[in-house]
């Protein structure tokens, strides 16, 4: 009966090689990583490695799918310590910014899709390696602006990540933990958005709508794996080899996007 279970579930997966399966699952694994160790920018390593494997819209439904269940994990705590008020508002202008984004990105062709989220991909990089921080007021005005403005460039972009946004709330003068906490629910709401629009105007294609179920479980562990590093790996080891990963990973996007 298990058996056929398994069997059940492995027809409805797209038609990889044993060894595209296994990157896969490597891959959702140090997205969860990278994400449990910064709490914002899985996506940038999961999206990338997703698409040189089945392509930049499965990958995105994936991403999408994974990064939901993976984060759906750390909610209970983050919505705990987490500005509600800030949140809520933010995440308002994420859904508005993301919808009018990815109704662009689905006026393109596939080529510059993949092109366009290895550019996003690099840029977000840079900008973090920078260090950059938002320097205004937060209030109900910058919330709302600045969610739909980052909302519209990820789903412009196709890259469902939260690294402005982690840069938006690092400017606060709050324990680090209410800033996490922000940080996790606007990535959560960042998420969802993209989900929603999939489900609702684009629609799923099964078997990746399971793919990404499935890679939910690698990206958990390495979620849990990441949350355990940051308390015992020094940020001056971990960020430059997973930046340098990134800005690798997004230049061969969008130097093999039109091949």
């Amino acid at each position: 009966m298990l058996n056929g279970f398994f069997l059940e579930v492995y027809e409805l997966l797209p038609s990889f090689t044993p060894i595209q399966f296994i990157l896969t699952l490597m891959i959702a694994f140090l997205g969860g990583l990278i994400r449990g160790y910064t709490g914002f920018a899985g996506a940038l390593l999961l999206l990338p490695g997703f698409v040189l494997i089945m392509g930049p819209l499965p990958a995105l439904n994936v991403v999408v799918i994974s990064g939901m269940i993976g984060q759906l994990l750390i909610l209970p705590n983050a919505i705990k310590n987490a500005q509600k008020k800030i949140v809520s508002l933010y995440g308002l202008g994420i859904f508005v910014g993301v919808y009018v984004g990815l109704y662009f990105l689905f006026q393109r062709e596939i080529p510059d899709i993949t092109f366009f989220m290895g550019i996003f991909i690099i840029i977000a990089t840079i900008i973090l390696i920078a260090g950059w921080k938002y320097q205004g007021k937060i209030n109900s005005l910058t919330s709302i602006s600045f969610g739909g403005g980052i909302g519209f460039f990820a789903g412009f972009f196709g890259v469902p990540t939260g690294p402005l946004t982690g840069l938006f709330f690092l400017s606060q003068n709050e324990d680090i933990k209410i800033i996490q906490a922000n940080i996790q629910c606007t990535v959560i709401l960042t998420v969802a958005a993209f989900f929603s629009y999939f489900y609702f105007i684009n629609g799923y294609e099964e078997n990746y709508l399971v793919l990404g179920l499935l890679m939910s479980l690698p990206l958990a562990v390495g979620l849990k794996t990441g949350q355990l590093l940051f308390k015992t790996l020094p940020e001056k080891i971990f960020r430059p080899v997973t930046y340098s990963c990134l800005i690798i990973l997004g230049a061969t996007l969008s130097f093999n996007a039109y091949e």
